[in-house]
């Protein structure tokens, strides 16, 4: 009986690890679009802009957190702006989808250059 067990707790075993692989890669691709919001966002600014491509900005910021820059679109009038970045990750999978997957986050950054 024991016997017949162990492939199903195996089995279970592999799926779970599946599951918290997708969950954990879904966080750090949250994370890197947060951090390509915030520095295309940067980028705008007149105060702390480096450069004038947000795009470039989100892209680099995108790829140091292992992710990959999918959509990057600016918007807003006058003083109030705002970045929009979606991000997309890979994660390897062991049963759910052996070829891997691809998780996707997105994140705004809003500027008020009033303030």
């Amino acid at each position: 009986m024991a016997a017949a067990l162990i492939p199903v707790m195996l089995l279970i075993g592999v799926v779970l690890h599946d599951v918290a692989a997708l969950y954990g890669a879904r966080g750090e691709a949250q994370t890197a679009a947060d951090a390509a919001a915030k520095a295309a966002g940067l980028e705008l600014t007149p105060y702390f802009g480096v450069g004038s491509d947000p795009r470039a900005a989100a892209g680099d910021f995108a790829a140091r957190n292992g992710a990959e820059l999918v959509e990057c679109s600016l918007g807003g009038q006058d003083s109030f702006l705002w970045v929009t970045v979606r991000v997309s990750r890979r994660v390897d999978l062991l049963i759910l989808k052996p070829e891997g997957a691809s998780v996707g986050a997105t994140a705004r950054c809003y500027l008020d250059l009033n303030i």
